[in-house]
């Protein structure tokens, strides 16, 4: 009997960390660690809901969430999770990992708007992003909202706000600094060349008109070395202590988002040595909470450490079904199949590779016959490729896959293109519960207009 192939999983070395150990937690945890087992029959799921279907994992999504809060957790800190609205905004998702703690961490006015309308108060909201309206910025001002200052216009524009509602404005100020060829230098002030040291001149000028709280630096997305982290940390605190010199009293350090989901980067886009599906998060805690350690009295005797993760609680807890609609043997590619989901709602396929598996059979039978396959989406483009080459066993019309950590902006991003954006399906204590209905024709054209000109008509010759 031919033995089956395993695919070939490079080894990892890891440095652990003791840092966490606090009396909530004795070992590390890994963004991989919380399973997705509480789905059930996905054949089931999507005879009911229909196919395609996003699912979440209620139980998933928490644990993920109380598993990035107790890793950052320590004594000598307040940690505060603010999560990333961008990341995923289905108003479900964002319910529950509110009712764990979570704060919400908003980059629009539209997701501001999204966030008071769930019912958080306007001081557990976090209003970054380089473009607020003025409209916007008087309402966080009102709620109480935290600011997290951008630009010099910005600045600007919130001060004369502030003065025309004759209320003080709770506010931050976001700091980069150079890291390597790729640093995200497009926001915020800049801590090398003056303009976070410009920026906090005229926050002390503005007086009472702005409450300056916190500094802010989010360094980039999908990071992979904490040794980022360490830096910021030095940086805010370089900043920090500034601000002091200026009788300024900065008490919030917020480090942003970035920190890895447990999917794989395509090795196009892995760093110099690749990076291991699963990274945890310790390493990443370590640098944060142990870089303010360092300089604790730059924000105070208790600081308050603010993370606005997204990929790294909401990835994990999201699979997309599908079911092959088509299978095609390609000469000198091999076996693929064609499944009714594209890159239109999977855009993180471009980048990762997403894993994709047959959702139904044992073990077992899976293994036997399993052999490397194509999967395509159904879109009319060649670049609509799931994954180009996944292990799968046989596959019939009408077989079900499961691609899986497709929870981090595969939604927010996703569009109609062709097809119809599918339905959301919870599945948590209560079974499978629709939190989004799948979209039809009529969803996708209600905004537009045919002027009366324009009908069609048959007309004779």
């Amino acid at each position: 009997m031919a033995k089956t192939r395993k695919t070939y999983v490079p080894p990892r070395v890891e440095v652990l960390s003791s840092l966490a150990m606090q009396k909530h937690r004795t070992v590390d945890i890994s963004a991989a660690d919380s399973g997705f087992d509480d789905v059930g029959d996905v054949a089931a799921l999507l005879a009911e809901f229909g196919s395609p279907l996003y699912i979440v994992s209620e139980k998933s999504l928490r644990s993920l969430f109380r598993n990035f809060r107790d890793t950052f957790t320590a004594p000598s800190v307040e940690t505060v999770v603010a999560y990333s609205y961008k990341t995923n905004y289905l108003p479900a998702v964002c319910s529950i990992l509110h009712q764990e703690g979570a704060w919400a961490e908003v980059v629009s006015g539209m997701e501001y708007d999204l966030a008071r309308s769930l019912g958080v108060p306007g001081e557990r909201i976090i209003f970054n992003g380089p473009y607020k309206r003025s409209d916007e910025l008087a309402r966080a001002i009102a709620d109480d909202a935290l600011i997290n200052v951008d630009s010099f216009d910005e600045l600007d524009l919130l001060t004369a706000v502030a003065d025309s509602l004759k209320r003080s404005a709770r506010m931050g100020l976001r700091i980069n600094f150079q890291h390597g060829r790729q640093s995200w230098t497009k926001f915020g002030f800049n801590a090398d060349s003056g303009d976070a040291t410009e920026a906090l001149h005229r926050v002390k000028k503005a007086g009472r008109t702005l409450r300056f709280e916190a500094l802010h630096n989010h360094s980039g997305t999908f990071q992979v070395n904490p040794d980022i982290y360490a830096r910021s940390a030095q940086v805010l605190a370089g900043v920090a202590k500034k601000a002091r010199e200026l009788g300024l009293s900065p008490h919030i350090a917020d480090f942003g988002g970035g920190y890895p989901s447990s999917n794989r980067l395509k090795p196009a886009f892995e760093p110099a040595g690749g990076v291991a599906a699963g990274q945890h998060l310790a390493p990443f805690a370590e640098a944060v909470i142990g870089g303010i350690a360092k300089s604790r009295k730059a924000f105070g005797d208790r600081p308050t450490v603010v993370l606005e993760p997204g990929r790294a609680v909401v990835d994990a807890a999201m699979k997309l079904a599908c079911s092959v609609v088509a299978r095609k043997s390609i000469s000198g590619q091999g076996d693929a199949v064609i499944v009714d989901a594209g890159v239109n709602l999977l855009p993180t396929a471009y980048w990762y590779d997403h894993g994709v598996d047959a959702a139904s059979g044992s073990d077992l039978d899976a293994a036997i016959g399993s052999k490397p396959v194509a999967v395509f989406g159904p879109l009319c483009m060649q670049i609509d490729v799931l994954r180009e080459r996944a292990i799968l066993p046989p596959m019939s019309i009408g077989s079900p896959l499961v691609v899986s950590n497709v929870g981090a902006y595969c939604l927010t991003q996703s569009m109609q293109f062709i097809q119809p954006r599918p339905a959301v399906v919870l599945v948590g204590p209560k079974g499978p519960e629709l939190i989004r209905r799948g979209e039809t024709r009529e969803d996708i054209f209600a905004l537009d207009k045919v002027p009366t000109r324009l009908k069609f008509r048959i007309t004779g010759r």
